[in-house]
């Protein structure tokens, strides 16, 4: 009854690609097939720590893929409402691209966290999303209550490495002692600010190892490659 709903409404309301306007079949969302194809890709990096602005507290550091169109309306979509039909594909493609260094064999997923408002106002984590799906497929444990967002920061995205360091100070504690190999899960990593940040609490708590990886980085870190 469902597929049949799907279908009458594809053919009242059809829906097209948001890059070449083709009619999306069924199982197609937001782009075909085709343009999903040619416009998403792996970034390649490998562990590009080194290269983060602020990476004073990171051992490790993957982004999945360039931050294109198709990647950005995807994170948009699961950022602001909680669309994440597409999760389970695109982080099975993947994550069949890299190998965990060696600490992260036992270590334990957490998403970086939102402030409990902002996560009221959205309903929802993006992270969490992501970190469930890759724990599912790493057969790592995830834990959503260790690291709590304490400080309510303004958005990143205009902001200066050095802005964005301030702005993150202290913004985040954590619950209990954590473990020793930890991977922050996030969906899109720039200069690491928000990570470091992480990764500062959690080794003045005791972990020995913290790595962080993320759906996507912007393109123009393709000069490390």
């Amino acid at each position: 009854m469902q597929s049949l709903s799907k279908s009458i409404e594809q053919f009242i309301y059809p829906q097209y690609c948001n890059f070449c306007n083709a009619p999306l079949s069924e199982t197609e969302q937001l782009y075909c097939s085709k343009c999903r194809v040619n416009d998403v890709q792996y970034s390649k990096l490998g562990n590009w720590v080194l290269q983060l602005k602020t990476h004073q507290n990171l051992d490790y550091a993957h982004s999945f893929y360039w931050f294109g169109e198709v990647i950005q309306t995807y994170i948009h979509h699961l950022k602001y409402f909680g669309w994440n039909a597409f999760l389970p594909r695109l982080i099975n493609n993947a994550v069949r691209e890299i190998d965990l260094p060696n600490e992260a064999s036992g270590a334990v997923v957490i998403p970086i966290p939102l402030h409990r408002i902002r996560q009221r106002d959205r309903g929802f984590n993006q992270a969490q999303a992501i970190a469930s799906e890759l724990a599912q497929q790493w057969n790592l444990m995830v834990d959503y209550e260790i690291l709590k967002r304490g400080k309510y920061t303004k958005s990143q995205t205009a902001l200066s490495t050095s802005e964005r360091e301030k702005n993150m100070y202290m913004a985040f504690h954590i619950t209990k002692p954590p473990p020793r190999a930890v991977l922050l899960i996030d969906d899109v990593l720039t200069t690491g600010s928000t990570a470091d940040a992480c990764a500062r609490q959690l080794r003045e708590g005791g972990s020995r190892w913290v790595g962080v990886v993320t759906l996507a980085t912007p393109k123009k870190k393709k000069i490390f490659r």
